[in-house]
């Protein structure tokens, strides 16, 4: 026998309450990106006119740097607002992957290769584990 690290996919069933959760959590990371956006804006007016002092040179410098972490802001707020978008569309009951753990695996002469390969996951349901499963099927406990 060996044992074997293998990762194990973590999804969790969407009820209306993770459904909620999830919406309001990445709302406020938009709302959070949108302060940051309008510190970038003063702190950018002053940096720039600070810079404006020493030269063109630095100037086009920091205006370049100050329109990058701008950019930077304004594409992850358009992308939490597409996933905002997209799960409002998802239906109760759809299965989403949540994350990756690991697990160790004891892996024996004669197992079955594949089902080892098709890994395992774990269901979560309103924060509880609903179902685990190994290559697919259900783990019977």
């Amino acid at each position: 026998m060996i044992t074997i690290r293998q990762p194990v996919a973590v999804k969790f069933i969407l009820t209306e309450s993770t459904k909620q959760e999830i919406l309001e959590e990445q709302r406020n990371q938009v709302d959070r990106l949108s302060e940051e956006l309008e510190q970038i804006e003063i702190q950018g007016k002053a940096a720039l006119e600070q810079a404006m002092s020493q030269g063109g040179d630095v100037a086009a410098q920091v205006r370049m740097q100050i329109e990058s972490e701008k950019q930077t802001r304004m594409e992850q707020r358009e992308q939490l607002i597409q996933q905002i978008q997209q799960i409002q569309q998802l239906e109760l009951g759809t299965e989403i992957q949540n994350m990756n753990v690991e697990t160790s695996v004891d892996v024996r002469v004669g197992d079955n290769w594949g089902e080892i390969l098709m890994g395992s996951e774990i269901v979560i349901k309103d924060g509880i584990v609903h179902e685990i499963r190994r290559g697919g099927a259900p783990v019977e406990e």
